[in-house]
C-alpha cells in the first residue's frame, strides 16, 4: 500500500468525517469507492439505467411503472 498526504479545507474534512461515520468506514474506503465510480466506462455513467442494467427484472419493473404512471397522468 502507498501512503499519501493531502491538505483539505475544514468543510471538506468535516464532510469526509461525517461520511466515514455514516458508512462505518475509513477515509481510504471512501477514496477507493470514489475512484471506482469515477473510472467506470462513460456509457455507464451517462446511462439512465446505469448500474441496474444487470438486473433485467428490475429494469422491466421500472419501465412498467413509468409507463403506468405516464398513462395515469394523461
Amino acid at each position: 500500500m502507498k501512503k499519501i498526504e493531502i491538505e483539505l479545507d475544514q468543510e471538506t474534512y468535516d464532510k469526509i468525517q461525517q461520511l466515514t461515520q455514516t458508512n462505518h468506514c475509513q477515509i481510504s474506503d471512501l477514496i477507493k469507492a470514489m475512484i471506482e465510480q469515477l473510472t467506470q466506462p462513460e456509457i455507464l455513467n451517462d446511462s439512465f439505467i446505469g448500474k441496474w442494467s444487470d438486473d433485467a427484472e428490475l429494469v422491466d419493473q421500472m419501465i412498467e411503472d413509468m409507463l403506468k404512471h405516464r398513462t395515469n397522468l394523461r
